[in-house]
């Protein structure tokens, strides 16, 4: 815990606006020797981490209604860590909405894995997350053309999502619901 202690100062000296905890990759090799030891934790665990810091605190890794309800007191990711961690871990899209019916209203939900456009964005605010991450589009776009290929990138996300939401009727980002895509 003195470890953890000491990275959650580094965090209030930083600065930073919220502070994640990935818990999803707990089955990578690499992670499995760790000082403290990565992955899984408890209720209790996460509630002492939690307390150690005065911004948002953000659970990544979260696959089902029994994890979502255990992490309830922070922010939550939706995220089967891209599908590398179990190679038949199911997507996302698919454990969403349960999620969503679960711990929506009383907690942030994102969602991250396989969002790699504008109507899969649509597609994620629909099936109850608020907000959507997209990691993997835009490492490839720094890496392929720096700040304009971010750029491009954004406006294409953008466009793409204005697009579907005229189509679907969602003149607003709340006004899209799960009744707007076919499940």
């Amino acid at each position: 815990m003195q470890m953890i202690r000491e990275k959650m100062d580094l965090v209030k000296a930083s600065g930073a606006l919220a502070v994640a905890m990935d818990v999803d990759a707990a089955g990578l090799p690499f992670l499995k020797k760790f000082v403290p030891p990565a992955g899984s934790k408890s209720v209790e665990e996460m509630k002492e981490i939690i307390a150690l810091t005065d911004v948002p605190f953000i659970v990544k890794g979260i696959m089902s209604v029994k994890g979502a309800v255990k992490a309830a007191h922070a922010a939550i990711v939706v995220s089967n860590h891209g599908g590398r961690v179990l190679d038949q871990s199911p997507a996302t899209a698919e454990v969403l909405p349960e999620i969503a019916a679960a711990v929506g209203g009383k907690v942030k939900i994102f969602v991250d894995g396989g969002i790699r456009t504008g109507v899969d964005v649509f597609k994620a605010l629909a099936l109850g997350a608020d907000a959507v991450l997209i990691a993997r589009p835009f490492v490839n776009a720094v890496y392929g053309g720096g700040k304009e290929g971010v750029r491009c990138l954004v406006d294409k996300l953008g466009a793409e999502l204005k697009d579907t939401m005229e189509m679907c009727g969602a003149a607003t980002l709340r006004e899209i619901t799960g009744e707007m895509i076919r499940r």
